[in-house]
């Protein structure tokens, strides 16, 4: 059994996996910019939940304008401590000195995927209903639940695919 993540798979980043880190970061100062730009300008009762076919279906105050950035912020450190320790990982396979950094590095990208997809698929929930609050949208639309789901389950596929490969 692997006891620790060695050190060149903590600490050295390739490219792709700073540029996901970015596009997180970025995902977050989007989120924190949209209830700053627009808080002076919504309503009180702004939408605070979707039925499956993306309509409002549930109101409130706009205080709830803050949940999605608050929950992208703690998800963006929770994953973010989380790629530094994939030697905790539960793999579906044996994980052995020749595969582990490549099946570390896999983990790792799935989890950083993950993190920038879900802080961005927030953001646009987070100005589709700052748009249906000030009246110019009618919520999130017929197909958010399909593209949410076929992103995030894709990026799970793939990895599956890919660590599966080259286990």
């Amino acid at each position: 059994m692997i006891q620790q993540t060695p050190k060149r798979v903590q600490e050295d980043k390739t490219s792709l996996q700073r540029m996901l880190e970015i596009a997180a970061v970025l995902g977050l100062i989007f989120l924190f910019f949209l209830v700053f730009a627009y808080w002076s300008k919504l309503p009180n009762s702004i939408p605070s939940h979707y039925n499956a076919a993306g309509e409002p279906d549930g109101w409130s105050g706009k205080g709830t304008l803050l949940l999605l950035p608050i929950i992208s912020l703690v998800l963006y450190f929770g994953l973010s401590t989380l790629t530094r320790f994939p030697h905790l990982y539960n793999f579906p396979w044996k994980i052995t000195e020749e595969n582990m950094e490549r099946q570390f590095y896999l983990a790792q990208m799935m989890i950083l995927s993950l993190k920038a997809e879900i802080i961005w698929l927030f953001g646009y929930i987070e100005w589709k209903t700052i748009q249906t609050g000030l009246g110019k949208a009618d919520g999130l639309g017929s197909s958010f639940i399909f593209i949410f789901l076929g992103v995030i389950f894709g990026s799970i596929g793939f990895y599956f695919v890919k660590a599966f490969k080259d286990k």
